[in-house]
């Protein structure tokens, strides 16, 4: 089980170093953006819509990097009174609480995605994009979520 953990946080990591890329492009974009229209008075038409969609995709391949490195946020006024047992099994509740919330979300931000591909559903910009594309980041940064939390709870019943 150990070993499946370990395998989970380094499929973290890789997509929080995507997670990264993709935050890096969207301020290069925005620059290129901003000094295009400083010198020429033209904008980059996409510059809005990508960049919300780069974002989006940084914070969903965030999402368990966070949560391997306790970077949510926690309220813990009541179970730091208890013992450290006791603390161990609120926090075994609340990753599979958050498990099952994160699953159905998964499962809802497919049936979301299989949908937008079925009716080929298009933004009202510019660039016309097919929205299951960017709604991709979604189900997979969901998904890798659920990896992590699995891999916590891993953590937390082996020690």
């Amino acid at each position: 089980m150990k070993r499946l953990a370990l395998w989970i946080d380094r499929l973290t990591d890789v997509f929080a170093y995507l997670s990264a890329f993709l935050l890096i492009i969207t301020i290069i974009l925005i620059v290129a953006n901003i000094t295009l229209m400083s010198v020429t008075g033209k904008s980059i038409m996409i510059t809005d819509e990508y960049s919300a969609y780069m974002f989006a995709g940084f914070v969903m391949f965030g999402l368990a990097y966070t949560l391997k490195h306790n970077g949510h946020i926690r309220i813990n006024v009541l179970t730091s009174r208890f013992s450290p047992n006791v603390q161990r099994i609120f926090r075994i509740y609340a990753l599979i609480v958050v498990l099952v919330f994160t699953i159905y979300i998964f499962y809802y931000s497919v049936y979301m995605v299989y949908q937008a591909y079925v009716y080929q559903m298009r933004s009202d910009t510019v660039a016309q994009t097919l929205l299951w594309i960017p709604q991709l980041v979604m189900p997979i940064g969901f998904f890798i979520l659920a990896l992590q939390i699995i891999s916590e709870i891993i953590k937390e019943l082996s020690k």
